[in-house]
């Protein structure tokens, strides 16, 4: 709830006391139960109700207005209520109320020509109580001067309240999302609350007030809506309990506890196959023994928690802190400093994925009113001064929990503000586009880590190259084998992947001059019994850099995966057993007019292999002139093969997987290979036989066999074509155009 001007609404309290009756009514006792309880939108009825049968009564219209100010819908109502309060009462409480009024209303000069003059007689004033309110008043006078100037540069942004299923009547907020997007966690305070309305020592009382709880949403693919949330009853308790953050991996959820004995702390759940286990407190580096700490974010390295506490080392009220993960746990707190916070309250961070802009809630800076969403830029060891998101992001009320996805192109926030969509007290909104100004620069790598073909736990390591700098280790999730990572620009990662029984895969992926977002899906392949692979060069995450491939792309929108990162090439050596024909990774020339004996390949059963087809193909075919003549041996040039062909596909023609070319085929060894489906053999005029494993339609998807052959140990594997039963390397395809075939 809002809990705006909270000294003065004291001040009023204490003076409305002396006009009060010793005697109430049970509408009274009831109103008054709802203001201490901070139920605005409840205490403005019972208020109303009094007001209306006693108009004389100025305490009632007071407490009235008091409502009307935390109670959105009712701002406008304030400006009539203290303006009659001031020529009633002639007080400084009703005149400070009046310059708050306008200030809710976005009556930023009005306000000012009230809040202005207070300041220097509050200052005098022989009232200790009035004296106290001079620094609520300068801060809403700094509030209503920087309304004026976000006023006067409003920012283009679509602002749109999510709607149900998630956001209800009642409170929802603190939205968390996943680095893909997939799920929304966010928190929940209502009839759906575990164990109903509590008292203060977490008792069940039918006059208490519900405890927030957490829940969980997923997308659905397809529709690209949010499914029905459901309770995560594993983290909820009678408590207040909060979802606060999750890793850029989704494996670990930060949650936020607080309990009659415990002003809150931060804790962590990790995902146990699809349910999150128990909340364990974060060490006293970061949860202090007496004080509030309540809200975080992890880095997508793992190696920084950004974090919130009400500690009395701050510069003033919610200061917001970093802890650097070392030595297997959180370090020592330290805080960001007077760049980022203010005497006043700051709190709410949330690190993007590129590692250098933090998002923050803040009551200080170029606040209107309340909470409002800054953002800062790390640049070297220190953080710009924040700036705004501006005008409509925030508002006079609260705006709070902002949280972005990798892109930049979208946020999520919550707040207390009152407009057309709005549906609760508090509500989940999404902001478009996501980040003012230039776009985050990160590449997120997802995919599934597979053992012998399903889905396992793996340690995936990554390694910072060039300082040999390793980052916290990641886990695939157990069922379901997925993992995500956001990699940070500016080097080359080795990623390591593991799991006990398997062989080892290492592979690099270069982010040295990536120049913009990207997604790369990334598949690993595992098996028992089977050799460790490393597969180098790096795959180069920055197709956005390399102007020939770029260049296609552009010239052929209409091919599917046109401008997406280029896959990689594995450059891996073998020693060659006895009568096996070496041939060249990439390279194998035949003559065009080069007959097989077998014009098709065939199983071990003999049958003609079917080509399996995988995702959508297309056919139309793209201008191959700038790879004519060039090796695929060349990284570069094979993952541009892969960007513009990937997806094509025609008539009669298939790719296939080369496993193996023997002059004596009676050495050739399936061995593991055997897992991966039935192996073809072909006998060719030049004296080799040559085995292939099965047939697909597209380049991606015999991509992909080629990349699970290696992970079988047999690293020389390599794509060749047939076209009406006629071979061909890959190489030469492109230099008669891939035949020009019409698709199917």
């Amino acid at each position: 709830m809002n809990k705006s001007y909270p000294l003065l609404a004291v001040i009023a309290l204490c003076f409305a006391g002396t006009l009060r009756s010793q005697s109430k009514s049970v509408l009274e006792d009831q109103a008054y139960a709802n203001l201490n309880k901070h139920d605005y939108v409840s205490a403005y009825a019972d208020f109303d109700k009094l007001f209306s049968r006693y108009p004389k009564e100025n305490d009632y219209e007071f407490k009235l207005g008091i409502c009307a100010l935390n109670y959105p819908e009712k701002n406008a109502r304030a400006i009539e209520l203290f303006k009659d309060l001031k020529v009633k009462l002639k007080s400084l409480e009703a005149e400070s109320y009046l310059g708050m009024a306008y200030h809710k209303n976005y009556k930023f000069d009005e306000a000012l020509a009230i809040l202005e003059p207070l300041v220097d007689t509050l200052s005098k004033s022989p009232r200790r109580e009035e004296r106290d309110m001079v620094g609520e008043v300068k801060l809403l006078i700094m509030n209503c001067e920087n309304g004026k100037l976000l006023v006067a540069n409003k920012v283009i942004a679509d602002i749109d309240n999510i709607g149900g299923p998630i956001n209800t009547n009642e409170t929802e907020g603190v939205p968390i999302i996943t680095a893909d997007e997939s799920q929304m966690i966010f928190t929940y305070v209502g009839k759906k609350s575990m164990g109903g309305k509590m008292d203060p020592t977490l008792k069940s009382d039918v006059n208490g007030v519900y405890t927030s709880d957490i829940f969980i949403s997923k997308k659905d693919a397809t529709s690209l809506k949010w499914l029905a949330p459901e309770p995560l009853t594993a983290l909820n308790t009678k408590g207040n309990d909060a979802a606060i953050a999750i890793s850029p991996d989704g494996q670990s959820l930060y949650t936020f506890l607080s309990t009659n004995n415990n002003e809150g702390d931060i804790m962590e759940s990790r995902l146990i196959g699809g349910q999150y286990g128990p909340a364990k407190p974060l060490n006293a580096n970061v949860n202090s023994p007496e004080y509030w700490e309540g809200s975080c974010s992890i880095s997508a390295d793992g190696k920084f928690l950004y974090f919130a506490s009400e500690r009395p080392t701050g510069l003033g009220g919610k200061d917001i802190y970093v802890s650097e993960f070392t030595d297997g746990d959180w370090g020592p707190a330290v805080n960001l400093g007077p760049n980022i916070n203010t005497i006043y309250d700051d709190d709410a961070p949330f690190i993007h994925p590129d590692g250098i802009t933090l998002f923050f809630s803040s009551k200080g800076h170029q606040s209107i009113g309340g909470y409002d969403i800054m953002f800062s830029i790390k640049e070297g060891n220190e953080w710009t001064m924040p700036k705004s998101m501006g005008i409509p992001l925030n508002t006079v009320e609260d705006d709070r929990y902002y949280v972005i996805n990798s892109k930049g192109d979208k946020g999520y926030f919550s707040s207390t503000r009152s407009v057309k969509g709005s549906l609760g007290e508090q509500d989940i909104y999404q902001v478009t586009p996501g980040i003012l100004g230039e776009k985050p620069v990160v590449a997120l790598l997802k995919g599934t880590v597979l053992g012998d073909e399903k889905p396992i736990e793996a340690k995936i390591e990554f390694t910072k190259l060039a300082k040999q700098e390793a980052l916290p280790p990641y886990f695939s999730n157990k069922e379901t084998g997925k993992y995500l990572m956001a990699l940070s620009p500016g080097g080359v990662y080795r990623v390591k992947v593991s799991s006990p029984g398997f062989n080892t895969v290492e592979e690099d992926f270069d982010v040295e001059n990536l120049g913009s977002y990207m997604e790369k899906t990334k598949d690993f392949y595992l098996y028992t019994g089977a050799a460790d692979v490393t597969v180098t060069p790096a795959t180069v995450l920055a197709a956005a850099k390399q102007p020939d491939i770029a260049q296609q792309s552009a010239e052929n929108p209409n091919v599917t995966g046109a401008g997406k990162e280029p896959e990689t090439t594995a450059v891996v050596t073998q020693k060659t057993e006895p009568e096996k024909v070496v041939e060249p990774v990439v390279i194998a020339k035949v003559s065009p007019k080069e007959k097989p004996a077998k014009t098709k390949p065939k199983d071990k059963e003999g049958a003609i292999a079917k080509a399996e087809s995988g995702g959508p193909c297309n056919g139309n075919l793209p201008s191959l002139n700038d790879l004519k003549g060039r090796s695929l041996n060349d990284v570069k040039a094979y993952s541009a093969l892969m960007d513009l062909m990937g997806n094509y596909c025609s008539n009669d023609l298939v790719f296939s997987v080369q496993v193996g070319a023997y002059r004596k085929p009676e050495n050739f060894k399936t061995g593991a290979l055997q897992s991966l489906g039935a192996i073809s053999s072909a006998d060719y005029p030049d004296g080799i036989t040559r085995f292939t494993q099965k047939q697909f339609k597209t380049l991606k998807d015999a991509e992909q066999q080629r990349r699970k052959c290696i992970a079988k140990g047999q690293t020389d594997a390599w794509i060749v074509a047939f076209v009406d039963g006629k071979r061909y390397t890959l190489e030469d395809l492109i230099m008669v155009d891939f035949l020009g075939k019409a698709i199917n």
